[in-house]
């Protein structure tokens, strides 16, 4: 579709058809958004040598937690389209040993700040973060591999029906 394209040249069943794919993306704009709204939560990026970038790399030990590395697939998220986000972080964090893990939650807990969560510890609010950020992650990418013709829709009812 154009965006010069005016509502009134589509028909019904394109209209439907429309419908269809909106919904069956929903998960994954909604994960984008809450995987956007979590990298929002953290401190943007800076000049400064050794800020919260630098040392969520340190501590995870992997260079594509540097912001340069991660610019173009956040923009595309914030357009969206979060899949290469989310295939980035996930990979990351899934390749983090549980020292490095560890760490990189203390780093995120502390830069988050914990002043409205009183009672809870850097570390622990950092994990949240950690495990809210793969849940996040693991919808989008789950989302974009799921049943997106009229067809496969249709099976899948009739499947459970004839259950």
């Amino acid at each position: 579709m154009t965006a010069d394209l005016e509502a009134g040249q589509l028909t019904t069943e394109q209209v439907a058809n429309l419908a269809l794919l909106a919904v069956a993306q929903a998960p994954a704009y909604a994960s984008t958004a809450r995987l956007v709204s979590l990298m929002a939560s953290l401190p943007v990026p800076s000049d400064e040598p050794q800020d919260f970038w630098f040392q969520l790399w340190q501590a995870a030990d992997d260079p594509v937690l540097l912001p340069g590395n991660l610019r173009h697939q956040l923009l595309r998220a914030i357009d969206g389209d979060g899949t290469v986000l989310a295939d980035q972080l996930l990979s990351v964090l899934a390749e983090m040993s549980s020292d490095q893990r560890t760490a990189a939650a203390e780093v995120i807990g502390k830069a988050i700040g914990t002043e409205h969560l009183r009672g809870y510890e850097a570390d622990y609010i950092g994990e949240l973060w950690l495990r809210e950020a793969e849940s996040a992650a693991w919808q989008i990418l789950h989302a974009y591999r799921g049943r997106t013709t009229w067809d496969e829709q249709q099976e899948f009812i009739q499947a459970w029906k004839d259950a």
